[in-house]
C-alpha cells in the first residue's frame, strides 16, 4: 500500500527552519553577557561550546540577511 502526494513542491529546503528563533540582537546580547562574565574551570568547556553555537547562528543570520 502506498500514498499519493497531491501537492508536491520541489526546491530548496529552508536552512533556517529548525533554528531557534533568536534575533541578531538576542545573540549579540548573549555573547556580550558571556564576554563580561567570569567562569570557573569546570564551566569552560560548556561555555566554549555555547559560544561556538551562538557565533555560528550569528554568522548564519548575517549570510541570510545579505541575500
Amino acid at each position: 500500500m502506498g500514498f499519493k502526494a497531491n501537492n508536491l513542491i520541489i526546491g530548496k529546503a529552508d536552512p533556517t527552519m529548525g533554528l531557534p528563533i533568536l534575533s541578531r540582537e538576542d545573540i549579540f546580547f548573549m555573547l556580550n553577557i558571556i564576554r563580561k562574565s567570569t567562569f570557573k574551570g569546570d564551566e569552560m568547556e560548556e561555555i566554549f561550546k555555547l559560544t561556538l553555537k551562538l557565533q555560528k547562528m550569528w554568522i548564519d543570520l548575517e549570510k541570510f540577511k545579505n541575500k
